[in-house]
């Protein structure tokens, strides 16, 4: 069968019209085709198992894999301007989809974390360019024309353009956007795209397509040349696209699912990868896998397109070609600032330029001042570097010389401050609103202070420094107790301050004030007396009571509560005879009496309690007496006095 229409056939079998706008691409039935050719399918296989075989840790990208690109228009009608422009945006999407510098990879960046977090977006080493060298002869162009051609092609096929990869644009119809043979070879074949799709330029009576208006048609069926298929493989959740980090799914996905994690499989769908059917503006990103699978692809099997480019894309001269951009700050003598540009690679001699400034092989600028500059440097193959370099000032040497704090805010605050550079200098501490030539300020009251620094060559620095409000306020302490009760809070301090200007004001623990500086009722603990003279003189010491057992002092309040009454009938309310301390007590004793005087009840326990019996027996209701003494605090730290406490209780049944 003749080479150009083997796809013509294709389109007439496989291709099915879609009424709802949604992507279609051929690529699949262009497959099941050529795989009934003589011979296709076993060379599809060795490929198939070379690929797989050689796929594996992607290694640093030194040399672009360069590929040159002819774009062949077909009874569009299209004038060759429009052609030309609607190729090159379609040159220059493609280039930006392969190295991962569209501007819509940000939603990739917002989105994968959460819904991809294993999958890692690639950056391929593969490049496309417009070919404008050394086209076939016949077609009309000369040398520094694009290749690009109108009417002069037919087909999906062309031997005269071997060496390229090939876009044939021509209204396919049927619905289909556009199709790729499943692994290219560079010999005459191509992608095929309908022209409503190509590109994202409406010109010359062609109107890009809504959906599909940002060249991802292209990017998509060149994913295919490059040898990847469709997510979903041969279809279903057991599909294979032979790609490690693409998710398994069981078809395309349609429209624009922005945000959304769709799972159809086992695992999120990966429908922003250029290969899903999802619209050009939901498609943003080729997988690290599919990266390096196309690589692999391309060094494996078309080597004769990479050799082509080095004769057919103007951009092949300037490969390797850079240059080094060495910069030396201004400093603070001023005009004394260098930019360096040195050159490799590239074809000499070299016009090295700096806002203008040409130099032919000379790329030393000396004397410069701070400032934005324009590096152009031009080689003789036209090759060209661009740089915008802003070259800035060192900062000053700056030390502060002296502090002197003020004294009770009066204002006698002094600093000087200068500066270790051979220029004159200006000084300001009050943000430039004043200047002065000497660095040194007098009559500062306390607080924070920023000394700019400045000289006629626009060198600038600042340093920070706090002035502070020094005293010789302090405390006498009176007196101080601790707490001498484990059951209430006696401590007390008692300070005086001196060498202060009266009247003076007390803050205990920034709460509690006092004028005489006396304060009692304080806990166990660290207690900050804040005081202040009447100049504004502060000072501030922190006192630490502890309990001290050994003095227990007289104000430590002790007393039992006895019931006079306790009904022990059975009802479970108020059974027992007990008494409650309001401290520790320590050597007690209880002793209870019937009126003729015999001891009916006895405990040394101060947690006892009385049923109202006498060896196993209940007594009657009757009044009797009780007799208790006592020793109040902890047993170790108990008062030396021992309390006593008498008084009646009645047994009511």
């Amino acid at each position: 069968m003749n080479e150009n229409r083997w796809l013509f056939c294709v389109l007439s079998l496989f291709m099915v019209g879609n009424a709802w706008g949604q992507r279609t691409c051929g690529a699949d039935s262009v497959h099941v085709q050529l795989m009934g050719f003589p011979g296709y399918e076993r060379a599809y296989l060795d490929r198939l198992d070379a690929v797989n075989a050689a796929v594996g840790v992607r290694l640093e990208c030194d040399d672009p894999l360069l590929i040159p690109v002819a774009v062949h228009f077909q009874n569009a009608g299209i004038p060759i301007d429009c052609a030309i422009e609607m190729a090159l945006s379609q040159v220059e999407t493609l280039n930006q989809d392969f190295a991962a510098t569209n501007g819509d990879l940000t939603e990739w960046m917002d989105l994968q974390p959460s819904i991809w977090p294993s999958i890692d977006h690639g950056e391929s080493c593969i490049s496309f360019c417009l070919a404008t060298l050394n086209h076939p002869g016949g077609f009309g162009l000369d040398e520094g024309d694009y290749a690009v051609t109108l009417d002069q092609t037919a087909g999906d096929n062309d031997a005269a353009w071997s060496g390229y990869l090939n876009f044939f644009v021509r209204t396919i119809g049927g619905g289909t956007l556009g199709y790729s043979p499943l692994g290219g070879n560079g010999n005459g074949d191509g992608v095929t795209c309908d022209p409503q799709y190509f590109g994202s330029v409406s010109c010359g009576g062609n109107a890009i397509s809504g959906a599909f208006d940002m060249g991802r048609t292209i990017t998509h069926e060149v994913g295919h040349y490059l040898f990847l298929e469709h997510p979903w493989g041969a279809g279903g959740c057991g599909g294979d696209d032979f790609v490690a980090d693409t998710p398994n799914t069981d078809g395309p996905q349609f429209g624009c699912p922005s945000g959304q994690s769709i799972v159809n499989c086992t695992a999120p769908i990966l429908w922003p990868s250029y290969m899903d059917y999802c619209d050009d503006a939901c498609l943003f990103m080729f997988s690290a896998g599919q990266v390096i699978r196309m690589e692999t692809y391309v060094t494996q099997n078309l080597q004769n397109l990479l050799n082509n480019s080095t004769t057919s894309c103007e951009e092949a001269l300037c490969i390797g070609f850079d240059v080094s951009v060495n910069a030396t700050l201004e400093s603070c003598d001023g005009n004394d600032g260098s930019v360096v540009l040195l050159s490799e690679g590239g074809l000499s001699p070299y016009a090295y330029s700096l806002n203008g400034m040409v130099q032919m092989n000379n790329g030393s600028y000396t004397g410069l001042v701070s400032n934005t500059y324009a590096v152009e440097v031009i080689d003789e193959n036209g090759c060209a570097f661009n740089q915008t370099l802003v070259l800035g000032q060192n900062q000053p040497s700056m030390e502060v010389v002296s502090i002197l704090h003020e004294h009770c805010s009066d204002g006698s605050g002094q600093m000087e401050v200068h500066v270790n550079e051979t220029s004159t200098f200006s000084y300001s501490n009050n943000g430039g609103d004043s200047w002065q030539d000497s660095g040194v300020f007098l009559e500062l009251t306390a607080g924070n202070y920023a000394v700019d620094v400045q000289n006629v060559f626009g060198c600038q620095g600042s340093v920070e420094i706090e002035i502070l409000n020094e005293s010789e306020l302090d405390l006498i302490v009176e007196s101080k107790e601790n707490v001498r009760c484990t059951w209430f809070d006696n401590g007390s301090i008692d300070v005086r301050a001196v060498d202060g200007d009266a009247p003076y004001a007390y803050v205990l623990n920034g709460l509690e004030t006092s004028s005489s500086g006396s304060f009692s009722f304080l806990p166990v603990g660290d207690h900050l007396i804040h005081v202040e003279d009447a100049v504004g003189c502060v000072y501030e010491e922190v006192f630490v009571l502890t309990h001290d057992f050994s003095n227990l002092g007289d104000d430590c309040p002790c007393s039992l509560y006895v019931p006079n009454a306790f009904t022990p009938d059975g009802d479970l309310q108020n059974e027992v005879w007990q008494v409650k301390a309001s401290c520790p007590v320590s050597s007690f004793h209880v002793q209870v009496y019937d009126r003729w005087g015999v001891q009916v009840f006895e405990s040394m326990d101060s947690e006892f309690f009385w049923h109202g019996g006498v060896n196993g027996y209940y007594l009657d209701s009757e009044l009797f007496l009780y007799r208790i003494t006592f020793q109040w605090g902890e047993e170790e730290n108990a008062s030396v006095q021992t309390e006593v406490q008498t008084g009646s209780v009645s047994i009511l049944r």
